[in-house]
């Protein structure tokens, strides 16, 4: 899947303890992955179900419309995370406690203000545009189940801006354990809202407290425990340099470009023509693949998110023997789920997914699962090319390719949808992955791995 040249002749640094601990690291992080995403399939498998019988199709298609909304403004923070944790990464080898602080209060004070500005200007748009102009005229009549619940969205999501720091710090101590087992806590608890509040409170803006506002409280949990573990990790202006500012900020702008913006075009952009296209109930099945795509990519990143932190500190110390063989292996695991996964939805999904959803979703073909599988499968190749470009420090590099791969699918995939419909779209959005990102990147991975 992965083959780079000989590293014979080149200067390694590698003892038994910094090996042996980057392999507990992972093995440790996917282990623990496990009981996170057992609390995210619980959650999933819990709370769509519930919300569509409770609900019902068009006001489910509501809630969906809002996550899109929310995910979009989840954009607007800056993605300090590579930065902060190579960073880290660095001043620990170092034995830099001083950089360590600087980091750490650094980054929390500049996602905070960004949280401000953007909760302001954010606050400025709900307050003075019609929510049909933002939506489409579709959602017409439907602003008092709308509003209340972008309202309570907003604040929540602003909080998860800084909270969020939280994992990217415990990723630079290549803790990704203690994330997964906060975030199955969340998991949990948010399954345990749903079941139980949406039967007395069956709004929209309770869906959103009930498994945003869970997530919220887990991640202040997570916080807490880190700074008491890390007392370096506890902000202080005192440690705020500017110039450390100036870095985590402009890597976070070329992360959030390369990475992000395809989250935006996929998701929230096309969710946003299909809704307008076609509706609630349109967006709605939308809105169910994109559900289907991030719960079933968490079984890759419960390998991806330990994996590029460990290759990074590998090859700060010249380990780029242990780097390859850790690419190798998230390669395989990686591309061989998505594959099989695809295969099993087409096989099985026309039974399972009305089962699941209940029979107002009981019309999806095989030809929707299979051009959903191959955007899958796409999706799931760029994610592991992006973690290794993330992981071998070219993040910078990802910026060109990844906006004309993201200008090609929300112009490609507009004109799809409008002649094809969603199958159409899905469909595209594959093809135009595969043929850019997806052939692309793993030439630069493979150049940065062998040192060429």
């Amino acid at each position: 899947m992965l083959s780079v040249s000989s590293t014979e002749g080149m200067p390694e640094i590698s003892t038994t303890e910094t090996t042996a601990r980057r392999d507990r690291s992972i093995r440790v992080a996917v282990l623990s992955s496990f009981v996170s995403k057992a609390g995210t399939v619980l959650l999933q498998l819990l709370s769509i179900p519930l919300a569509v019988r409770v609900l019902g199709r068009e006001e489910f298609g509501l809630y969906a419309t809002v996550n899109l909304t929310l995910a979009t403004i989840s954009l607007l923070q800056v993605g300090v995370g590579p930065a902060l944790t190579h960073g880290l990464t660095r001043a620990r080898a170092d034995g830099d406690e001083t950089k360590q602080r600087e980091l750490g209060s650094t980054a929390f004070f500049l996602m905070a203000g960004i949280a401000l500005l953007a909760g302001l200007a954010l606050a400025a748009v709900l307050l003075s545009v019609p929510l049909p102009t933002l939506f489409g005229d579709a959602f017409a009549g439907k602003e008092s189940a709308l509003r209340p619940a972008l309202w309570v969205g907003l604040g929540l999501f602003l909080m998860l801006f800084v909270l969020n720091l939280t994992e990217r710090v415990r990723e630079g101590h290549l803790e990704v354990a203690s994330n997964n087992l906060w975030g199955a806590a969340g998991n949990i608890m948010a399954a345990i809202f749903v079941s139980v509040g949406v039967w007395f409170i069956p709004q929209v803006w309770f869906l959103v407290v009930a498994v945003h506002g869970a997530m919220v409280l887990a991640k202040l949990c997570n916080t807490v425990a880190l700074w008491k573990k890390h007392p370096l990790m506890m902000p202080s202006v005192k440690s705020v340099r500017l110039a450390t500012a100036r870095h985590l900020f402009t890597d976070g702008i070329a992360f959030s470009t390369c990475c992000l913006v395809s989250g935006f075009v996929e998701f929230n952009f096309c969710g946003w023509l299909v809704g307008r296209d076609g509706g609630p109930s349109a967006i709605a099945l939308y809105g169910v693949f994109i559900t289907l795509t991030v719960m079933q990519l968490g079984f890759v990143v419960m390998l991806s998110t330990p994996t590029w932190p460990a290759v990074a500190e590998a090859l700060a110390r010249n380990d780029r023997a242990w780097a390859v063989q850790a690419a190798r292996r998230l390669y395989l695991y990686g591309s061989g789920f998505a594959i099989c996964s695809a295969l099993g939805l087409l096989v099985l999904g026309p039974f399972l997914l009305p089962l699941w959803l209940g029979g107002e979703f009981s019309n999806i073909s095989r030809g929707l699962l299979g051009c959903y599988g191959l955007y899958f499968i796409a999706h799931v190749w760029r994610h592991l090319n992006h973690a290794m470009m993330i992981g071998t420090g070219q993040v910078g590099k990802l910026v060109r390719i990844q906006l004309v791969e993201s200008f090609c699918v929300a112009v490609l995939g507009a004109t799809a949808l409008r002649y094809g419909g969603v199958e159409a779209l899905l469909g595209t959005m594959g093809i135009v992955i595969l043929a850019l990102t997806g052939t692309v990147l793993p030439k630069r991975v493979v150049s940065a791995l062998s040192n060429r």
